[in-house]
């Protein structure tokens, strides 16, 4: 399979992570919402890297991803997402483990919040790099 179609496989899993996500959260599950919010951004910013031909380093820290994804493509945008959102980029980071293995319930709000900050400042951010060869045209 080309870099390309290993891009576009990552990106279309994303989404569907980022689906199950909404959709979970609107059935008051909100531990697997920010479970599957941590996975879908992470896997928005790996197909990224594919896309560009790079490999993505071995990490579920959402700020490293995208503070070496700013590094290789020298992209401001993201330099300034990483910066500015630090707290937001951190609770998306926390959403996986915190859903799968805290011991306290995740509330609304938590969940919410990730959701917020993929689909607001990373989606958005991410779909730009990809241009025109976006992996969902739906």
């Amino acid at each position: 399979m080309s870099s390309i179609n290993n891009a576009k496989l990552l990106c279309e899993r994303a989404l569907k992570y980022l689906r199950n996500a909404k959709e979970a959260f609107n059935e008051g599950l909100y531990d697997v919402s920010a479970t599957n919010c941590q996975i879908s951004a992470e896997l928005l910013i790996k197909s990224t890297y594919l896309l560009l031909g790079y490999l993505f380093p071995q990490t579920h820290n959402i700020r490293k991803l995208l503070s070496v994804l700013a590094q290789l493509t020298n992209n401001k945008e993201i330099e300034k997402l990483v910066k500015e959102k630090r707290k937001d980029l951190n609770l998306v980071e926390l959403s996986r483990a915190e859903g799968q293995y805290s011991l306290v319930d995740i509330d609304s709000e938590f969940a919410s919040d990730c959701l917020d900050t993929v689909e607001n400042y990373i989606l958005p951010l991410i779909k730009d790099i990809w241009g025109e060869k976006w992996c969902y045209k739906g």
